[in-house]
């Protein structure tokens, strides 16, 4: 019998997450049509296994028991497996992860549902399970033997939960009526409540909010700062400098990892994301420029965090790659998570020598006793270190991180997302400096050249030569978000001709026509629910970008033949989650964010110039606030025109322009 059944094929795959299972004895299949008729051939449940490939948990559960032989044997014996890579597959990850919080109050990864074949519905959902009971958990084995056991004597039952489950989600995707709500009224007055909600789960000892584990929260940050008031400023202030000062922030080679254990940023999970980095940058930018905090701190986090996307996150063609893994080869051919980034008194002795690794120890908080799972290893963080200098520091800092590069890296997840590049060139069009101007310039490219089509169409991934399916919400407000930004920002016509492109599909292929927008077109696969994405995760809900990249092309073309329907849109998705707001507002601050753009009137200066900008344009960018933005092009764009003048501006405030000056101590906000 076991000759008959299905063997891994994860081999052909192209994500680096589900070739890291293509050698696991567990059968593994991609989410496919083979492998869903197969499970209805064999008339067995589907197990569908979800996560990524920089997923410590993922690796604990694939040690313990997808490469355990007695395991995979159970497994293969009773259950069709599927594995899905959640960055590629958000639908089906939505799904099931949806599935998991209403049955169990939480959810994570790895993601494993128990799914009848016939339907795609799912029966049971959960998350991380032991080989053996632990943690007030049931073993991987106690599960999969008891549903596989009530599938063969008592479907009935699964089948009847499974319906439920689904009829739940369903009227959970499709909410309410949209109501009539005042809007500036509604986000004025959630946006004033969800502060006072931060403030009172602010940690003013370490940062950040709430307790152990501790997430970075950067919608939440971006919504402090915009509030504005001296105890947010001070909120945000605390929370940005811990998390760069501590173990959140890789102090040798730069980025901030996912998030830390502990509530006082001492000791990481050591993956790090794209999507992090490109959400932390933008508030330490801004922050900079609002004089909040240390600005010496700031641009250190900046420039590390550039530079080390240029060094080791960069595709050669354009484009940024996914993530990095928090586990490496300790040196004794084991994994262990962290390996690669901690350090102990002798390492840093081996690397420096005696004195300057004593100054290096002193700086970056490396201990004999350790810190870091009682290894005698030390997480690095920044202290005052007597007798360094801010040259000698850089020094000892670029000789440890050689040292670092000869250790054994961590897994590149090397796939390209589309969402996470524009994502990230939102941030870099934020951002000063020829690093940054670099890094945008890759980015975009990518973006250009493989993510997206001049037909406003988006891939959702490609790695190497493959591309990947169609994009979903996300990957469309992303990509015009980030290519809106950048083109505006260095003159680019093509960038933002794409990006125009791109928004009209969106509003083609993903709005609802009550309100909203869905998660997948409808020329994606068809799941049982077809899924929305409107509170923040992670990261931003889908439909928070969206909201903001209608509100972008309003502040810079109020007068637009299209104006109106971008507002329609706008605001029927934002009335649709009227309610929500009002009683679950800190899980929408993206849309928040968003919606005082949407609202609230913007203040453009447009120049027309010969090709030469005025000294004093950049001065302007550089002093952006909240709905401020500077459009500087040699087109004559809406009858501005510049005449015999080098230079000519005009400072617009929604349809309403002031008079042209050609003086630059005028070009001020």
């Amino acid at each position: 019998m076991a000759d008959e059944g299905p063997t891994n094929r994860l081999a052909d795959c192209t994500s680096p997450y589900l070739l890291q299972h293509a050698s696991n004895p567990v059968a593994w299949q991609p989410w496919d049509d083979d492998a869903i008729e197969l499970a209805r051939t064999l008339d067995r449940p589907l197990l569908v296994s979800i996560g990524y490939a920089a997923c410590h948990w993922c690796h604990v559960m694939e040690h313990e028991s997808f490469a355990d032989e007695a395991t995979a044997a159970m497994m293969n014996e009773r259950l069709v497996c599927i594995k899905v890579d959640r960055e590629e597959r958000p639908d089906v990850d939505a799904l099931y992860m949806a599935a998991c919080q209403a049955l169990t109050g939480a959810g994570g990864w790895p993601l494993n549902a128990f799914v009848d074949p016939n339907t795609l519905k799912p029966f049971f959902a959960g998350t991380y399970y032991p080989p053996d009971q632990r943690y007030g958990r049931p073993s991987w084995t106690q599960i999969v033997t008891a549903l596989s056991d009530t599938w063969r004597d008592e479907r009935d039952g699964l089948l009847a939960n499974a319906e439920q489950i689904t009829d739940h989600l369903s009227q959970m995707a499709a909410g309410g009526e949209a109501g009539e709500h005042d809007l500036e009224e509604l986000v004025g007055a959630v946006s004033v409540a969800s502060v006072q909600h931060s403030l009172k789960l602010f940690d003013a000892q370490n940062g950040g909010f709430g307790g152990a584990p501790k997430f970075p929260h950067p919608m939440e940050l971006e919504g402090l700062l915009r509030n504005g008031s001296e105890e947010a400023q001070n909120a945000v202030e605390v929370s940005l400098r811990y998390m760069a000062e501590r173990g959140l922030f890789d102090h040798l080679g730069g980025g901030w990892h996912r998030y830390c254990v502990d509530a006082q940023w001492a000791v990481p999970h050591f993956e790090k994301m794209l999507y992090d980095n490109a959400l932390l940058l933008p508030i330490h930018a801004r922050a900079l420029r609002e004089g909040i905090g240390d600005s010496a701190l700031h641009e250190r986090v900046i420039l590390l965090t550039l530079e080390w996307l240029e060094r080791e996150m960069f595709h050669p063609g354009g484009g940024v790659w996914s993530t990095l893994d928090a586990d490496s080869d300790d040196g004794t051919g084991h994994k262990e998570e962290g390996a690669f980034y901690v350090w102990n008194p002798t390492e840093v002795e081996a690397a420096l020598g005696k004195e300057d690794g004593a100054l290096a120890c002193a700086r970056w908080t490396v201990t004999k006793s350790g810190n870091f799972e009682e290894s005698g290893s030390s997480v690095l963080a920044l202290a005052p270190a007597e007798g360094l200098t801010g040259e000698a520091e850089e020094e000892l800092r670029l000789a440890l991180l050689d040292a670092r590069a000869e250790r054994a890296r961590p897994g590149t997840d090397d796939k390209v997302l589309s969402a996470w590049n524009g994502m990230l060139l939102v941030a870099l069009s934020d951002l000063a400096g020829e690093r940054a101007e670099n890094v945008g310039e890759h980015v975009a490219k990518g973006l250009l050249a493989r993510s997206t089509k001049p037909d406003g169409s988006v891939l959702r991934t490609w790695r190497g030569e493959t591309d990947g399916g169609a994009g979903f919400l996300d990957d469309h407000a992303w990509a015009a978000l980030g290519l809106l930004r950048w083109g505006l920002l260095t003159d680019d016509e093509t960038c933002i001709e794409r990006a125009s492109a791109i928004t009209n599909r969106l509003l083609e292929s993903f709005s609802d026509p009550d309100g909203g927008f869905w998660l997948a077109s409808a020329d994606h696969e068809e799941l049982p629910v077809r899924q929305r994405c409107e509170n923040d995760s992670a990261v931003p809900g889908s439909t928070a970008v969206v909201v903001r990249l209608l509100a972008t092309h309003l502040g810079a073309w109020p007068a637009h033949p299209d104006a109106d329907s971008w507002r329609a849109s706008a605001e029927g998705a934002i009335q649709r989650l009227g309610d929500s707001l009002m009683h679950r507002g800190p899980a929408y601050w993206a849309l928040l964010n968003a919606a005082a753009d949407l609202l609230q009137p913007w203040s453009v200066w447009h120049i027309h110039h010969d090709g030469t900008e005025p000294e004093a344009v950049e001065n302007l960018r550089q002093s952006e606030g909240e709905r401020q933005l500077v459009i500087s092009t040699e087109r004559v764009q809406e009858e501005r025109d510049r005449g015999d003048a080098p230079w000519m501006a005009w400072l617009c405030e929604g349809m309403t322009c002031k008079a042209p000056i050609t003086a630059e101590p005028d070009l001020v906000w």
